[in-house]
């Protein structure tokens, strides 16, 4: 049986939402109020597909791991498309900003592969890691919408809470990761353990229904 188109809109609001950023960054670029007011719209847009995406998905269980991996890639590229523009626009201070944020997505990037290839386990998004981007994206679309009106010290200001809150995560996953490898290291038999009935559930045969 064919899945309902409904399902497949989830992935085509990540993917439009990728596609939306490469205009979203030659408007903005342009330095012109038009050509600002229609990037502006697009980023809106894109806001809108970041929240309903997950929203259908969950309402018509259409949720997927390639919903999952075009979801989060879209929220990266959208990421990236905002400190292009930017960079551009502010310089220095968003340049600080995108640097530690690389090193810090690099640093738990490895530790989660790593991770996931001695368990088996795929490392779930924590409050402190979705406090931390929500109020990093918070300040980026500010500095966004804001151009040519913020003064000097209000930018480093902005940015200097993008740190301190991309530390704060930083921290705060390394302090989880620590004390999952020294579990890890130090009782991996719960590890074989779960792994293994993991295995017979899915060999297990399906109970045929019983008819009274």
């Amino acid at each position: 049986m064919k899945k309902p188109f409904i399902k497949y809109v989830p992935n085509i609001l990540c993917i439009l939402r990728i596609v939306l950023v490469i205009p979203i960054v030659i408007l903005y670029l342009q330095n012109t109020l038009p050509t600002f007011i229609v990037s502006i719209v697009l980023l809106v847009i894109c806001c809108l597909t970041d929240f309903f995406d997950g929203k259908i998905a969950r309402r018509y269980d259409a949720v997927s791991k390639l919903g999952k991996a075009l979801d989060g890639a879209a929220d990266k590229i959208m990421q990236l498309g905002l400190f292009l523009c930017l960079i551009f626009v502010y310089g220095t201070p968003v340049i600080i900003v995108f640097c530690v944020l690389v090193v810090k997505e690099l640093l738990m990037g490895i530790e989660g592969l790593v991770y996931l290839i001695r368990t088996n386990r795929v490392t779930a998004a924590k409050m402190h890691g979705k406090v931390s981007s929500f109020v990093i994206d918070v300040c980026m679309v500010a500095l966004f919408l804001l151009k040519d009106i913020l003064p000097e010290w209000a930018v480093w200001a902005i940015c200097g809470l993008c740190l301190v809150m991309a530390l704060y995560a930083s921290v705060a996953y390394n302090i989880m990761y620590f004390k999952m490898f020294r579990e890890l290291k130090e009782h991996p038999e719960r590890f074989v353990k779960d792994e293994a009935e993991a295995e017979e559930k899915k060999q297990a045969p399906e109970k045929e229904p019983v008819l009274k």
